[in-house]
């Protein structure tokens, strides 16, 4: 084995760093067994999709969104014990240079945004090693995010500076000059739209980030800005690209859609248009887009920011996503006539969800333990992409292996115990937000408490709590402040932390019923602009202080929150331009994270069985269904 330098690492040591990147500590046994409990998955592909038509060829174009940050593999224990790894950079890496083998090199890989933020390796550099790391795999274009503006301007203007490729921004506008952002305006190697040549090939790309972004980011960051429909820009930069003799016109959203969860919707194959795929929703922001947009301006589509499955048609149009946070991504193959250049639809394939392993489930084609049917053999055998076994990639586990050094110990604290899982679902009650919910108004001396539902970002599996799982699952850098407004506006701002275009959040004080988020609900519009949005949705039957009593309207109660929400985000921008400035209290500097971490280490057990978080008796959210 060729040397390398291993800082003050001995060998074991690096060995057992380089082995939480791969699986090289688990035994995988022989070929699965065909039969499986419940439905069985088919195989996946053998090898990616080519025309046969010598006088075509074909493009894959692999699709990224939502990494943020997680170039370290997700760690899920099994029922026995063991653990299974999946995604990471490592494995992500191999499964790229198999696929750009098999291609001949035409390939192409565009990222959606949300790259940088939510890992601790990520986050303590504010995102310069997935910019390495994106570098390093030849990234050919990126979407700005809503979470790349978490680390502030000049974090972001030097990020798009190091990138060794472009950053496409459409419809991101200065609200003072009415101009696009781009290199005229102090934003280096940032474009709206760039034409990428291959095998002779021009394919368009275009970026757009998601109209949320004010809501869902630091407001005062993006305060300054214009984020558009992006309707009219798409059609504008697709003529324009068109005339620069793009062959097929691809747009990447930092904003998405959400398709019905059906049976086949996680079987990795190759789809094409008509398969029975399901719906998605008409009333997401891409499906919007979508249909609006002029025929024939998209050819193709890349969404992010929804974390959700996607390998749809979309008002006819081929669309991907691949939820989140590296553990799977999809491939779009286009296929155009060589002399000319031109897409062939009838050809386009979408290959997906494709699972970033290298260790697969004994009876599955994934490693995702959450997938993993009860009876179901947790035993392993070695994983393939087209054929090929997958093998974590050596170099990029090596460059990864200081980066564990800093912070291995730090990830590895446990800090308590939860008997339950600390289960986390943003379209019902949460036993992780009722936890952090609980702590803000205990740690702040409130009445009530209100966590946003996309605060916390995933479950904790029952066990030992490690300060990397923390992590993982509160990535935000929010400081708890309380706010004192009377019962009416209590119930006004839950109705909007509520409304459903981000879930429902959490709280502590209070018990609510609720329409539940796939149903239709009235709307009010409560700021007079003549528009019914998504926010102003009024999903609340009843709600009550936790004991059962009416919150009185004319009463001064103090909730505990997230400065994220107090500065307006997640649609509160309306609701806080109507509470004065004095009204808001900062109750500490630190982080809200951090202040989740002591109380875990004060408790050392929490969610137990005889007081799970979530009580059947109290419970803190009732859904009530208005259908039939």
């Amino acid at each position: 084995m060729r040397k390398h330098r291993m800082s003050r690492f001995g060998i074991h040591r690096a060995f057992s760093l380089l082995c939480l990147l791969s699986a090289c500590a688990q035994s995988p046994v022989q070929k699965p067994s065909v039969a499986a409990l419940g439905r069985v998955a088919p195989e996946p592909p053998a090898q990616a999709y080519q025309t046969q038509d010598p006088n075509r060829i074909t493009i894959a174009v692999v699709g990224i969104n939502d990494f943020h940050g997680h170039v370290i593999p997700k760690e899920r224990k099994l029922p026995d014990g063991r653990v299974i790894k999946s995604g990471g950079a490592p494995v992500l890496t191999s499964m790229l240079k198999i696929l750009r083998d098999e291609m001949k090199g035409r390939m192409l890989i565009v990222d959606a945004g949300d790259e940088w933020q939510g890992t601790i390796e990520s986050n303590q550099v504010k995102g310069s090693i997935v910019m390495d790391y994106y570098n390093r795999i030849g990234i050919n274009s990126a979407t700005f995010g809503n979470h790349e503006f978490d680390f502030g301007m000049d974090n972001l203007h030097e990020r798009a500076r190091l990138a060794k490729f472009p950053y496409l921004a459409a419809n991101i506008y200065e609200k003072s000059t009415g101009k696009r952002v781009g290199p005229s305006n102090g934003w280096d190697n940032v474009y709206p739209s760039k034409i990428l040549e291959i095998a002779g090939i021009k394919i368009g790309v275009i970026g757009v980030s998601t109209q949320e972004t004010p809501g869902t980011t630091r407001y005062e960051v993006v305060k300054p800005f214009e984020f558009r429909n992006p309707v009219k820009v798409i059609e504008e930069q697709s003529a324009v690209l068109r005339k620069e003799g793009a062959g097929a016109v691809i747009v990447s959203s930092h904003a998405g859609s959400q398709c019905e969860p059906k049976e086949n919707l996680r079987d990795w194959r190759i789809w094409r248009d008509g398969d029975d795929t399901g719906k998605c929703g008409q009333d997401e922001e891409m499906s919007r887009v979508y249909a609006k947009v002029k025929k024939g301006a998209v050819d193709a589509a890349i969404l992010g920011h929804t974390h959700m499955i996607v390998h749809h048609w979309i008002s006819g149009i081929p669309s991907i996503e691949d939820e989140a946070f590296n553990q799977y991504f999809n491939i779009l193959y286009l296929t155009f006539e060589r002399k000319t250049g031109k897409l062939i639809p009838s050809e386009t394939r979408i290959e997906g969800l494709i699972p970033i392993c290298d260790l697969f489930f004994e009876n599955a084609y994934h490693c995702d333990a959450r997938r993993l049917p009860d009876g179901l053999s947790p035993d392993t055998r070695s994983a393939t992409f087209h054929g090929k076994t997958v093998v974590a990639d050596v170099d990029v586990s090596k460059w990864l292996v200081p980066i564990l050094e800093s912070t291995e110990k730090f990830r590895r604290q446990i800090l308590a115990t939860t008997e339950l899982t600390l289960f986390h679902d943003t379209t019902r009650e949460s036993a992780f937000g009722n936890l952090v919910a609980d702590i803000l108004r205990e740690r702040a001396g409130a009445d009530i408490a209100l966590v946003n539902a996309k605060g916390i970002r995933s479950t904790i599996d029952a066990g030992p709590i490690s300060t990397d799982s923390l992590y993982r699952s509160l990535p935000f850098d929010n400081n708890l402040q309380t706010i004192r407004i009377k019962g009416k506006d209590v119930k006004l701002m839950f109705q909007i932390a509520t409304s459903g275009p981000h879930g429902f959040a959490s709280n502590s004080g209070l018990r609510m019923k609720l329409i539940p988020i796939n149903e239709d609900a009235p709307k009010v519009d409560l700021n007079k602009d003549g528009k019914l949005e998504q926010w102003e949705t009024n999903r609340i039957v009843e709600i009550t202080m936790a004991d059962g009593s009416p919150i009185d309207d004319n009463k001064i109660y103090t909730l505990a929150t997230f400065d994220f929400i107090l500065n307006g985000g997640d649609d509160m921008s309306w609701f806080m331009k109507r509470v004065p400035k004095q009204a808001i209290k900062l109750i500490t500097p630190t982080y809200c994270r951090e202040i989740v971490t002591d109380y875990l280490r004060e408790k050392k057990v929490i969610n137990t069985r005889a007081h799970p978080l979530i009580d059947p008796l109290k419970p803190r959210i009732v859904l009530v269904p208005i259908k039939g």
